[in-house]
């Protein structure tokens, strides 16, 4: 099938199925007249690809889980791990993000305190 078709069955960019395959996530053939001509496996692996960029999974990362995934050898259980290590590392950022959030807290009083005592 042709890149137009991947993406209308992916629903997934034309320019985005390209930066896959420019990253070694997918492959396709060339055809005679230059065109790109993926198997219908394609479709099940670009959906993969795209869940996991919706996670916020990288591409180096997903990378990493492809031939696992090809091979039938990614069990749920990989990608259930994976998916709660990806949950810790945003929990981690919330945390740093409200630790901020409460320093410029503070900082306004600090300003508004100086203010008042300048007046």
């Amino acid at each position: 099938m042709r890149i137009s078709e991947l993406s209308a069955k992916t629903q997934v960019s034309v320019h985005r199925l390209r930066r896959y395959e420019a990253a070694g996530l997918i492959v396709s053939q060339r055809l005679p007249n230059g065109y790109r001509d993926y198997d219908e496996k394609t479709v099940r692996l670009v959906v993969f690809i795209a869940m996991s960029r919706e996670m916020g999974f990288s591409l180096p990362f997903i990378a990493e889980y492809v031939p696992k995934f090809q091979s039938g050898q990614l069990t749920p259980q990989d990608m259930i791990e994976a998916i709660h290590q990806r949950v810790a590392e945003i929990d981690q950022v919330i945390a740093e993000h409200q630790a901020l959030r409460k320093k410029l807290i503070d900082h306004i009083g600090w300003f508004k305190n100086k203010q008042r005592k300048s007046t």
